[in-house]
């Protein structure tokens, strides 16, 4: 049984942002790669989409990435990229997913440039201007359950109406 297509977006939109979020978090490609138990040429294959993110993979640097968020809790940025480029990303148009991930790029760029902390904040809400106050960062959804509980969501759903269908 293959992987739904809101599933495959969900990895699809975690590789598209992968360099940026890794950035934000503060890891160098060999960090992260040591992270999920994977060379850093495979997290590079991944960035550089030489290679497609599997299911388990993406699980595994989610889990890295909400680890690093609860744990390193001063780092907002890296919650709101997270917030901004993978959870919420439906509820933006277009074009204002493409402004926001500009300025998670940029701000990406500072931080491997030694930007960090309140700086580096003051830096990514100047960039996203009329976003700030979109609502959009607004119930950041906290914990694994989260995330995990969307990945799983549809297809559960669908399981339970093929069941049904069965019957």
């Amino acid at each position: 049984m293959g992987l739904s297509e809101r599933v495959k977006e969900q990895i699809g939109a975690l590789q598209d942002n992968l360099g940026i979020i890794r950035k934000l978090a503060g890891w160098t490609v060999e960090e992260l790669g040591d992270r999920i138990g994977v060379t850093k040429q495979t997290i590079s294959n991944l960035e550089n989409r030489k290679t497609e993110m599997s299911l388990p993979q993406y699980i595994a640097i989610r889990s890295a990435i909400q680890y690093e968020i609860e744990t390193n809790p001063e780092n907002e940025v890296l919650a709101y990229a997270v917030a901004l480029l993978l959870d919420k990303r439906e509820e933006m148009a277009v074009e204002e997913h493409e402004q926001v991930r500009h300025a998670f790029h940029t701000t990406a760029a500072a931080a491997s440039g030694g930007l960090a902390g309140a700086a580096l904040f003051a830096l990514l809400t100047t960039l996203l201007g009329p976003f700030r106050g979109a609502g959009l960062v607004a119930g950041v959804v906290g914990g694994v359950g989260g995330w995990l509980y969307n990945l799983y969501a549809y297809k559960g759903k669908r399981d339970r109406k093929k069941r049904k269908e069965d019957r």
